[in-house]
Formats: C-alpha cells, structure tokens, sequence
C-alpha cells in the first residue's frame, strides 16, 4: 500500500511540476482508473463468501492520500491516512467480535438440537422412488442421517424411519422437506417428529 501511495504523489506531483497549463486533477482521475483494476484483482469469490473487499477499499483509500499528498496538501493527505488507519481499526475490532458471537451462537444451537426423525410411509412398488427422493432431499439442505430404517407394513404399504443428525438448520429445513414430500405421489403420508412425543 505505502508503495501505491507513494506512485499516486509521484504521478500528481509531476503533474504539478510541469510548466504548462496542466490540471493535476486529469492525472488524478488516471489513478483512479488504475487502482480499481488493482482493487478488482484483490477481491475474490469463496464459495458464497466474498474475500477482499477491506483490502482492496484501503488500497483505493491509500491512492487517495498519496493523490492528495501528491498535490500538495499534505496535512489534510496525513489526516486522511490516519483516519484510513482508525476506520480500519475499528472494521477489525467490531469484525472478531461479530466473528466470536456467531461462532458461539452455532456451537449453542447444535449443542441444543437433538436428532430429528422423519417418517414417511409409501407404497412398497415405490420403495426405491421414495429412498432416491429422501436422500436427495437431504443432500439439497446439507442434512446427514445416521439410520435409514425400511418397514414393511400392511396392504402392500412401506414406512420409511430417517434418523436426521443435528445442524444449524436442521428444522427449518427438515420442514420444506415434509412440504415437499407431501406433494410427492408415492408418499402416503409424511410427519417429522421433533422429540419424543412431538410431531409435525
């Protein structure tokens, strides 16, 4: 960053040393140009998260003073680079805090939860539709099982027993679930028991 600086007040100030009728305010807008690509490397796509932005804003931000700087005002370029450093101070600080709430509220969540059990009982010519459904349910929310029960019932009738392992959002998921398997035509009937003696 001290070097971005240091090349944005060298572009501004050999602006303001040429002799001719030159704005530095036209060299000035080339650096912008040329930090937002800069800044545009920085950022990168993890997954659903986005990495980088603080850096690449703190990298716009040191252009700015050495811009500033550059053209001559130096007091208000070492207010604006001290005002950089507190506003990144703070952005950290409010940063870990949020980071160790969150991390705290997870870990209490999944302590909380218990295993969820869903039921879901079918025709027995459809046994193996309704495990590739079920499976395939729990792979779209990010749900694991630890046990798989088939049953046979009477009149030709199965009964599915998903023993559905604790996460965050494992109820609300476990809830779009039921829906969907109860517009499904081989389910004949599908409840989600939450704890013993609790049923959706």
């Amino acid at each position: 960053m001290v070097l971005v600086s240091l090349g944005a007040t060298i572009f501004v100030s050999l602006s303001s040393m040429v002799a001719s009728d030159t704005s530095p305010t036209r060299i000035a807008a080339q650096v912008v140009s040329g930090i937002g690509f800069l800044a545009g490397g920085i950022i990168l796509r993890d997954g659903f998260s986005v990495k980088g932005l603080n850096t690449a804003a703190t990298l716009w931000c040191t252009a700015a003073v050495g811009t500033v700087i550059g053209a001559g005002y130096i007091q208000e370029g070492f207010f604006a680079a001290l005002m950089i450093m507190l506003v990144n101070s703070v952005i950290r600080f409010f940063s870990q805090r949020f980071d160790q709430f969150a991390e705290g509220y997870r870990t209490e969540s999944l302590e909380k939860n218990t295993n969820s059990f869903l039921i879901i009982t079918g025709k027995r010519s459809s046994e193996v539709a309704l495990r590739t459904e079920v499976i395939n349910q729990l792979d779209r929310y990010v749900l694991s099982f630890c046990h798989f029960v088939c049953q046979d019932l009477a009149e030709n009738r199965i009964q599915l027993q998903v023993e559905i392992e604790p996460a965050a959002n494992a109820d609300l998921a476990v809830k779009e679930i039921v829906t969907h398997l109860s517009k499904n035509n081989h389910v004949l009937e599908v409840f989600h028991l939450a704890e013993e003696g609790e049923t959706w």
